[in-house]
């Protein structure tokens, strides 16, 4: 048996000690780690966590290290990256995920070469994409910790394998990455550890090759681990044992077990369980309004920072990577997977509302000067009116409400197209207000300029990544085409479906595409939480209050030809507090705000829920009962959709066993859920709402998490999750979640499956509105030669999805990121670009280097592409070189 002593580190960057506090930890141990590998030679290689960001922090202190680091990692005995920090993998977009690596790449290479491992020894589970990506960088070895159970092997090593085909070659390891953490120079301490290791592991190995992980949480290298190698050999050859042992790198590890690669079973899937070690199934809905900030930041740089700064550079305009991936390394420093699931204390949750702050001061700044630099290339008709410029930064074909704020001298107008064709649109909000008051005066006071500011929302149709010109012609009288109201006597009508407003503020929804009545829907209910920061636990007796029975008061706060909203508010007694064996008899009014909007043209229910929280630890969702028979149900994954069920029998046994939570059917999500027959269902879509849960099993429920709030980061003898607490005893005040809370959600009734209806394509249309900009004037600088409407790139398969739309790395070209959105595979897809921006088209891998052999796939003929045999979740990559 060949022992492989990895000699690491686990460093997390913020958790129960802010960034800056484990940072002064982080310079000491870098100084040791380096005079330790600089001095001692036989001390062959360090890993250090398979992230690059304790590189940048311990550079940005001690800058005149850097080349002792480059030397150390150039001579294979510092093994950095492949990561910028060690995720959550669950809760980042998939496009994070790429980022998270492919910054991660770009620093290694600056220093020598990234370790091409996928390095996840502490995530809390593991999502089903991951081998895709790791592929899709040309990494080909996988190792983590926690999620999987003999239930799925017993072996240590195995193929993972993705729902696209892509596979990795997987370690799990099932004593953590610590096993051999508790060597020392006590030789006889150091044999009980490794007789340990043996007794536990050997029966579990594929190959006479076995891990020891010999460090943990910000542990510092042992130094006299050399010696340590050398007394061991000496000692189990005396023993006549046929044993090895030496300081090794996980790659060495790797090509070993790959010789035994017919011995290995292959895996599928996304691993959740945590019999062994504690997955925390329940995480996702901690500090809801820190993750609800994650996606929207997220969706600013994926949606609209980067395809508009992409769409400007087309025209003629610069486009800075650098500060675009600084705003991303914000982004990606809040994804450690202590940081995203608030697992944190609340100075370090307050740091990363900083974090996501400077992210989106530098997205809103660098895109409001590339539109205006886009603005001044586009050569519009003034003759028409004031332009009225309408991105669409999605991949296919759009015809949505649009919702804009215009200025004008006349609150008397008419929207028009490029053919002169008006366009309807209704009012939402008029007021009169004076520019001066919004500009600085020098020297002397400025004119007064009044002008009419009026919000609307109009209907367009805009094809894919481009924009397109409508125009505005001030004192001209508007009459829309559609006269009848959108919201009638209790019922919202439009051309897809019938929406009431029941008494007690629930809906009642008549599909007309299937004739079906869905019920109950949008029921709130509320109960105690007595867990933390960690898990969601409720009390051992419950009091759960819903609103089936109130009582609440409704109002219509806009009614048009165009859209309705109406306003639905709960005022309800809830218990003041949970323990963990009852709530509190005392209690608090809490009032719960609901609006609901229906728009004419599309095929949604909008909601927005605001909860004006008085009470802590306790949770509200939003019940939708489906109606219809079915075991799984489908959920948006990064880069497509997985389908799970909606019993775990686990729920059985997992006491009786003793595993370490409980495993029931709570899971993470990204833009949406959907429960179908063959002949209909229903969607739930989020904007930053990761948790749900299906209730009921084979009649399933759907439970939306709205807020769940905790005064601890962790605690013991939970009912969920008995015996000692995860994380500190520390106070949380602020997971509390007091205060007020907007939360965004949306219900898409519809035939067939999520597949038949576009699911996918419809909650990108949800989460990513269409949106536009009045024009005023041109800039004096230049002529614009660009026509005022323009598609760059359109999808035609409307279950294919972009992901990205950025400038190159390396050039001055264009990554376009597309993925099948679906868990099935497609023949063929088309997609076309605008020969007048391109004139070469390859396909690169998620390093933005070319996939050779690419003729037998992909045809291109005057500006059509033609994808072949797309497999199921596919991320597909182009180089559109101008």
């Amino acid at each position: 048996m060949k022992f492989h002593v990895i000699s690491h580190t686990h460093w997390d960057r913020e958790w129960h000690q802010t960034y800056q506090q484990y940072r002064v930890r982080l310079v000491r141990f870098m100084d040791e780690l380096i005079e330790l590998l600089q001095s001692t030679p036989a001390y062959s290689s360090f890993m250090l966590d398979g992230q690059t960001i304790v590189l940048e922090d311990y550079l940005e202190v001690k800058p005149d290290k850097r080349e002792a680091i480059s030397k150390l990692v150039q001579e294979g005995r510092l093994l950095i990256g492949p990561w910028y920090i060690q995720p959550d993998e669950f809760i980042p977009s998939g496009e994070s995920l790429i980022r998270n690596l492919l910054i991660g790449q770009q620093i290694s290479n600056e220093y020598g070469t990234a370790m091409q491992i996928g390095y996840l020894p502490d995530s809390f589970g593991q999502a089903a994409q991951i081998p895709q990506v790791l592929n899709g960088f040309g990494i080909k070895s996988a190792l983590f910790w926690r999620g999987i159970t003999e239930e799925e092997t017993e072996k240590t090593d195995f193929y993972w394998n993705g729902p696209d085909g892509s596979k990795v070659l997987t370690t799990h390891l099932p004593l953590g990455y610590g096993n051999a953490r508790m060597l020392s120079s006590n030789l006889e301490e150091n044999v009980k550890v490794i007789e340990e290791n043996i007794n536990e592991l050997e029966k579990m190995t594929t190959s006479p090759n076995m891990l020891l992980m010999c460090g943990f949480d910000q542990r510092s290298a042992i130094k006299e681990l050399p010696e340590i190698m050398d007394e061991l050999n000496r000692h189990y050859s005396g023993q006549g044992a046929d044993y090895s042992f030496e300081i090794s790198k996980l790659m060495d590890y790797f090509d070993n077990v790959r010789n035994e690669a017919d011995k290995l079973e292959s895996l599928s899937g996304e691993f959740r369980k945590g019999k062994n070690m504690r997955v925390h199934v329940s995480i996702a809905s901690t500090r809801l309004d820190l993750k609800k900030v994650n996606f929207e930041v997220q969706n600013l740089y994926e949606k609209y920072l980067e395809p508009i700064n992409s769409m400007s550079m087309l025209l003629g305009n610069s486009y800075d990577n650098k500060i675009i991936n600084q705003g991303w390394k914000y982004t990606l420093q809040n994804h450690a997977h202590d940081s995203i699931c608030n697992v944190c204390k609340d100075e370090t949750h307050r740091e990363m509302e900083m974090r996501y702050q400077f992210a989106e001061q530098i997205a809103e700044t660098v895109q409001s000067e590339a539109l205006t630099e886009l603005i001044n290339q586009v050569k519009f008709d003034y003759d028409k009116g004031i332009p009225l410029l309408v991105f669409n930064t999605l991949g296919h074909m759009r015809d949505n409400i649009v919702e804009t704020t215009i200025q004008l001298k006349s609150e008397h107008f008419i929207i028009t197209d490029t053919e002169g064709n008006v366009i309807p649109y209704q009012v939402v909000e008029t007021k009169q207000e004076n520019l001066n008051d919004k500009r600085i005066e020098i020297g002397v006071k400025n004119e007064d300029q009044f002008v009419w500011t009026i919000k609307i929302m109009f209907f367009a149709e805009i094809e894919g990544l481009g924009y397109k010109t409508y125009y505005i012609k001030e004192n001209e009288t508007h009459s829309n085409k559609e006269s009848e109201l959108v919201f009638q006597e209790g019922v919202f009508i439009n051309e897809y479906f019938e929406a009431k407003i029941e008494s007690n503020g629930s809906l009642t929804v008549k599909d007309y595409s299937t004739d079906t009545v869905y019920d109950h829907l949008n029921v709130l209910e509320e109960s105690g939480n007595a867990g933390d920061e960690y898990d969601f636990s409720p009390p051992r007796e419950d009091v759960i209050i819903t609103t089936k029975n109130s009582s609440p008061d409704i109002s219509v706060v806009h009614n048009g030809p165009l859209f309705a909203e109406v306003k639905i508010v709960h005022t309800i007694d809830v218990p003041v507090n949970t323990d963990v064996n009852k709530r509190s008899k005392e209690q608090e009014i809490m009032t719960i705000e609901t609006f609901v909007k229906v728009n004419r043209h599309e095929d949604r229910i909008d909601i927005k829920t605001v909860i004006h929280n008085t009470v802590k630890n306790h949770r509200i969702r939003a019940l939708f009962n489906t109606g219809i028979k079915s075991k799984t149900h489908v959920a948006d994954q990064q880069f497509g959709t997985i389908c799970r069920e909606n019993y775990l029998p686990q729920v059985e046994y997992w006491e009786r066993d003793h595993w370490e939570e409980k495993y029931f059917p709570i899971y993470p999500q990204q833009k949406f859920v959907d429960v179908s027959d063959d002949k209909r269902g229903i969607s739930i879509l989020n904007k930053g709402l990761p948790q749900y849960e299906i209730l009921n099993g084979e009649e399933p429920v759907i439970a939306l998490t709205l807020l769940c709030g905790t005064d601890y980061m962790g605690k013991q003898d939970l009912v969920y999750r008995p015996g000692r607490r995860s994380g500190l005893h520390v106070e949380t005040p602020d997971s509390s979640l007091l205060g007020k809370h907007e939360m965004e959600y949306s219900i898409i009734p519809h035939k067939g499956n999520e597949m038949d209806a576009y699911v996918a394509m419809k909650s990108n249309e949800y989460i990513t509105p269409a949106f536009a900009v009045q024009v005023n004037s041109h800039s004096a600088d230049g002529v614009p030669r660009h026509s005022d409407q323009n598609s760059f790139f359109q999808l035609y398969e409307e279950n294919m999805a972009i992901s990205a739309v950025k400038k190159s790395e390396d050039d001055e070209n264009v990554i376009v990121r597309i993925y099948n959105a679906t868990n099935q595979e497609m023949s063929s897809a088309k997609a076309s670009f605008d020969t007048q921006f391109f004139n070469k088209v390859e396909l690169v891998d998620l390093n933005e280097k070319p996939i050779v052999n690419t003729n037998e796939r992909m045809s291109i003929s005057k500006g059509i592409i033609e994808i072949k045999n797309i497999t199921s979740n596919e991320i597909l990559n182009f180089k559109l070189t101008r």
